[in-house]
């Protein structure tokens, strides 16, 4: 599985991997979708319920991730759960689909560098209309934005993991920190708690609300299972690697509720929704806290999308670093830098690419994001499974039982998006995206086939050489 010349380079402390996966979680959408999809959706409390019992049933599938990357301490996560447990086509299906789904919040968070000056200082470079897109206008200006951070980041990331999950770390502590300043900056204004009610966007259909919120739990929780993807990397132990994974998950819980709850409690939250206020949390924290606030928040916001950035670059040239070591992708994206041991190639084919989707705007990134629930979803269901078969064939029924369980969960998840009538089902043009994403796999699997099958198989559940 690894490289036979060249390793990669154990520099990863437990918090940097923590601020990994925190920064790879929470994103733009933590400070933008309270008012446009959350509150909505499911009200206050709903919110506040889908988020919790998302992250509860999260919880329960990283119980899996945490036995599997004890057994394998190599990058790949997913893709060698797969391979290990259901053979070669099980796990190019699940690599492809894990492709997608990292690769896509790159340019998303690019970009949202440019809607965050939108909401805080519009104008600034909304220069140089090219275009529209799906009623979204493409600026000149803010496609140099996005470039440079896109460029800034690959650099970064070529030169080695110690830089890169330095400053991940050093993101993800002030991400928290400006959270906490801002939440009780607002909740110390004294604001009336009725403001909350009532607490679901619907109280005849207050489950439908719920589970709104609980099928986007793949998609709010992605960036947890990016950890096994720099498994190879850790300087410590990786069973630590649970207690990591629960504690961003639960940190990441509970910045979507506060910034949620901060957004609906400066004002009865319907009225602020039927004022259509152009960004209602910037609204309620300006309102709150002025100038002042709205700094903060954009700092917030500035170290949610850098640090998401930073970590879906790590964790898609890892994953493509380790396909490719399994002839699953060209032998290219599996070279490391003779220097820095980094997946210099996969990186550069990142940004190149990354480098590209600004030009369609906004919106058409966002109907491949929303996919990228069913992706996450389909990783999550292969690695429980995973790890249910591989610990009945080493005896350990507590795990095998856990494995079931959270298989079942994740496949409840998907259903909730792809099931017609179901509150998270995708839409038209989601689907189109992700059926044109399927057929390109579909073709690369058979260019890729015989090569791929020829590899040395993958192992057995004890841990890879």
């Amino acid at each position: 599985m690894k490289d036979e010349k060249l390793s990669f380079k154990r520099e990863m402390r437990p918090i940097d991997v923590w601020g990994l996966a925190l920064g790879a979680i929470i994103g733009w959408g933590c400070f933008v979708l309270p008012g446009t999809t959350f509150l909505p959706k499911a009200g206050p409390l709903g919110t506040t319920i889908g988020m919790l019992i998302g992250a509860a049933v999260v919880i329960i599938i990283s119980l899996s991730y945490a036995f599997l990357i004890r057994r394998y301490p190599v990058s790949g996560g997913e893709f060698v759960y797969a391979g290990s447990a259901f053979g070669k086509t099980n796990a190019f299906i699940c690599g492809w689909a894990l492709i997608i789904a990292y690769w896509s919040l790159i340019p998303l968070n690019a970009t949202a560098v440019a809607l965050i000056s939108r909401y805080l200082f519009p104008g600034i470079v909304q220069v140089g209309k090219l275009y529209e897109v799906a009623g979204w206008d493409v600026y000149a200006g803010e496609i140099v934005v996005a470039t440079a951070f896109l460029i800034i980041m690959g650099i970064i990331n070529i030169i080695g993991i110690k830089s890169a999950s330095w400053i991940q770390t050093a993101i993800a502590l002030t991400l928290v920190g400006t959270v906490l300043i801002i939440f009780a900056g607002v909740m110390s204004g004294g604001y009336d708690w009725d403001n909350l009610k009532p607490g679901f966007q619907s109280e005849k259909n207050w489950f439908g609300n719920v589970f709104a919120i609980v099928a986007m739990a793949p998609w709010a929780y992605l960036g947890f299972d990016c950890i096994p993807q720099a498994a190879e990397e850790y300087k410590f132990e990786h069973r630590k690697s649970l207690w990591i994974m629960i504690l961003a998950i639960l940190c990441a819980a509970a910045m979507y509720i506060m910034v949620n709850t901060l957004t609906a409690i400066v004002k009865p939250w319907q009225e602020m929704l039927a004022a259509k206020e152009f960004w209602p949390t910037g609204m309620a924290v300006h309102d709150a806290m002025g100038v002042l606030g709205l700094v903060i928040l954009g700092v917030a916001m500035f170290c949610a999308v850098v640090s998401g950035i930073n970590a879906f670059y790590i964790s898609t040239s890892r994953l493509m670093h380790s396909m490719a070591q399994m002839h699953a992708l060209p032998k290219f994206f599996g070279e490391l830098h003779p220097k820095y041991r980094t997946p210099k190639n996969a990186i550069i084919f990142i940004m190149i690419i990354s480098l590209i989707a600004p030009w369609f705007g906004r919106e058409v990134l966002n109907w491949i994001v929303d996919m990228t629930s069913v992706c996450a979803a389909l990783a999550f269901a292969y690695t429980t499974a995973s790890a249910a078969r591989i610990a009945r064939r080493h005896g350990q029924k507590a795990q095998m039982v856990t494995g079931i369980v959270g298989c079942v969960l994740a496949l409840f998840f998907l259903s909730l998006l792809v099931i017609p009538g179901m509150p998270g089902f995708l839409s038209l043009q989601s689907r189109i995206v992700l059926g044109i994403w399927s057929g390109m796999g579909i073709v690369f699997y058979i260019i890729m086939r015989k090569k791929y099958n020829a590899s040395p198989d993958f192992g057995a559940g004890d841990k890879l050489p």
